[in-house]
């Protein structure tokens, strides 16, 4: 039976290393089909979003377009208009050439497929391994819970693809580090801040990202890294437009209020009341945590365990198991992956983007439609082809030692 066995293994083995690069290609060829099939069904039907043809509208959708329209206008943007200059600016450029407002939506699905091929090409430099990156870039663009976002006017689809590019940045600073690199992950990185303010938390990241990557002992490297991130923090709260643009988000009130889920009051946590607290500057929000450090903490872990996990209480029973399909079986994956390669510094980079993200979201809140949740999925994914990976180097390596 063994030798049965081995006879038809070793031709499809063999067959497999012979036309490696046939396969690779069929399958990414295959992913890409999907992605391009789920979007134009959700262009034909809305099925996998909001039910309507064509191009989406919701919520902040108008602020873009009105944001562009006041800088075609020569008008000064407000508010928080002026976190979204860059994608506003995308819109101001389809407007001056005279193209059609679904050229957006266009942009969107395609900077996803390079989005995709630089994740699988991330995933590939902490691997060595075509299988990782095929699995991450499967994950991330036949996710219909992504790919729903590439035909709505808002900056989510984008923004989710640039920290991808980002990602990939680092991960070429730190393994080729060349000046070109360096200069290109700069770039990517301050496109990333202009198109939405949670870019701005990986800012500090990249300057960690290169102290990781200089010639210094790891006792400097860590003091860096933390000096890095205190004088991000201290910049946010000392320069006025930085400190004012934060304080438009009400962190303060939102702390108080305990507030999870944006526009869902009833998942509420209660918290300590501090009736003299300065609500005019958002960092009394540290005060206030210094005094009150368990409640705070438990709201911070809930806001980002709503992230995490995709799915709210409000939800349907068949929603959420049509979701968590898609998340439980990545994250124990991810999981394997981070552990197996915990000691790789595009593992660590990946790991500082994410604990950026949720900390933004632990001071802030989480999203009522799970918009700011992609962000963070699509790094586990890339995880998720690595846990992948390492299972089959356990098998690989079991099945030798048992030989």
């Amino acid at each position: 039976m063994n030798l049965f066995k081995k006879n038809i293994a070793c031709p499809l083995v063999s067959f497999a290393q012979q036309h490696r690069r046939a396969i690779k290609y069929s399958f990414a060829g295959i992913i890409v089909a999907i992605f391009l099939f789920l979007n134009f069904v959700n262009w034909q039907s809305g099925i996998i979003s909001n039910g309507e043809s064509g191009i989406k509208y919701w919520l902040d959708t108008e602020r873009y377009i009105g944001g562009a329209d006041k800088i075609i206008d020569g008008q000064n943007l407000t508010g928080r208009d002026f976190h979204y200059t860059g994608y506003m600016l995308i819109l101001v450029l389809i407007q001056i050439l005279n193209l059609p407002l679904v050229s957006i939506v266009i942009l969107q699905i395609a900077v996803a497929l390079v989005a995709a091929y630089l994740l699988s090409d991330t995933a590939k430099m902490l691997t060595k391994s075509n299988i990782a990156g095929l699995v991450s870039a499967a994950l991330f663009l036949c996710n219909p819970y992504i790919v729903k976002w590439h035909l709505y006017i808002l900056t989510e689809s984008l923004y989710t693809s640039l920290v991808i590019i980002c990602f990939w940045s680092f991960a070429k600073l730190l393994t080729a580090k060349k000046l070109k690199y360096y200069l290109i992950s700069l770039t990517i990185l301050i496109i990333t801040m202009s198109v939405r303010p949670n870019g701005w938390i990986l800012l500090p990241v990249f300057i960690i990202v290169v102290i990781i990557s200089l010639k210094i002992s790891n006792k400097y490297k860590v003091i860096g890294g933390i000096s890095a991130f205190a004088i991000f923090v201290l910049i946010m709260a000392l320069i006025p437009g930085f400190n004012k643009n934060i304080q438009l988000t009400s962190p303060i009130d939102n702390l108080q209020k305990g507030v999870t889920v944006w526009g869902h009051d009833e998942l509420n946590l209660e918290m300590p009341q501090e009736p003299d607290i300065d609500k005019s500057n958002w960092t009394a929000g540290f005060r206030y945590v210094l005094k009150h450090p368990l409640p705070s903490a438990k709201l911070a872990i809930t806001r980002a365990g709503y992230t995490l996990i995709h799915v709210r209480p409000f939800h349907s029973p068949e929603y959420k198991i049509r979701v968590l399909a898609w998340i439980i079986p990545a994250y124990i994956l991810a999981l394997l992956g981070i552990w197996y390669y915990r000691k790789n510094k595009i593992c660590l980079t990946g790991l500082l983007m994410i604990a950026g993200h949720l900390l933004v979201i632990g001071l802030s809140y989480a999203e009522h439609d799970s918009r700011f949740d992609i962000y963070i999925l699509s790094l586990f994914y890339l995880f998720a082809g690595a846990g992948l990976v390492s299972i089959l180097h356990f098998i690989r390596t079991h099945k030798l030692q048992v030989q």
